[in-house]
């Protein structure tokens, strides 16, 4: 079957592009491409197909479509994440000086901007997955911690933390906006996590999160699910981190076999 000379012509303007944006030839444009008239008249065909080719790229997440503004190359540098070791008792790093906690303190080791986290408190019914990580009973409220966190003047990942009222209730976690404890939340309310279960799923975001965090379109995302069990395997708190995958790299190293 012969191939529409249009289609034919929409991918060759996508892969043109494609490549100049992996060669980084509009960075000295601070990441913005010529216009869709620029390009039109560039490769000699009508808006409509340069708009084709660029709505691939967008699909595909190489570009960001800003209206009234055009089309920028996403750059972002992907932010590790190591859940293997991350609030592990023997890797915390917290800065109680400095107002680091573990995950403040982990980005500034890998050498990142300034990170900072929007904290948000209050007591909710949780989604009934959330229930059942917490062993609440259905219509039961939990305190739950609501963290945006910052890195490089941009979101990287949504942290909330889902905690029974017989854990929060007249401890610290109860405590509005970003606090800074050694050791953790958790250990100064007196319910140290012995134990965490960790699930990841990916998925695309919800409109909520999209919104949160601020994705363009067709960004997917990993969902981080981690209950903190205590030293008598009660579930003391339950955390989803939400991570963009255009700016977040899942991580693990460990041995494979027993010493």
């Amino acid at each position: 079957m012969a191939l529409d000379p249009g289609a034919t012509r929409t991918e060759m303007i996508a892969d043109t592009l494609r490549t100049e944006i992996r060669e980084g030839l509009y960075a000295d444009r601070g990441g913005r491409l010529p216009s869709e008239q620029d390009l039109a008249d560039r490769f000699d065909v009508h808006r409509g197909t340069v708009r084709r080719g660029l709505g691939i790229l967008v699909a595909e997440g190489l570009l960001i479509a800003s209206i009234g503004k055009g089309y920028f190359v996403r750059r972002f540098e992907p932010l590790d994440w190591w859940p293997g070791t991350f609030e592990h008792a023997d890797h915390r790093g917290d800065q109680p000086g400095v107002g680091y906690d573990a995950w403040a303190a982990e980005v500034q080791r890998l050498g990142r901007g300034m990170p900072r986290q929007d904290v948000d408190v209050s007591k909710v019914i949780p989604p009934a997955r959330i229930a059942g990580y917490l062993a609440t009973p259905d219509g039961e409220a939990v305190i739950v911690r609501r963290r945006l966190r910052w890195v490089d003047h941009y979101p990287v990942h949504t942290a909330d933390s889902y905690y029974p009222l017989w854990v929060a209730e007249g401890t610290q976690i109860m405590l509005p906006g970003d606090i800074t404890i050694p050791g953790g939340l958790m250990a100064a309310a007196g319910h140290p996590q012995r134990w965490f279960d960790d699930t990841i799923d990916t998925r695309m975001p919800t409109p909520e999160e999209a919104f949160r965090l601020d994705l363009a379109p067709g960004t997917p995302v990993a969902v981080h699910w981690r209950v903190g069990e205590d030293a008598e395997g009660r579930p003391v708190r339950c955390i989803v981190s939400v991570l963009p995958g255009d700016r977040n790299r899942i991580r693990m190293r460990f041995p494979a076999a027993a010493n």
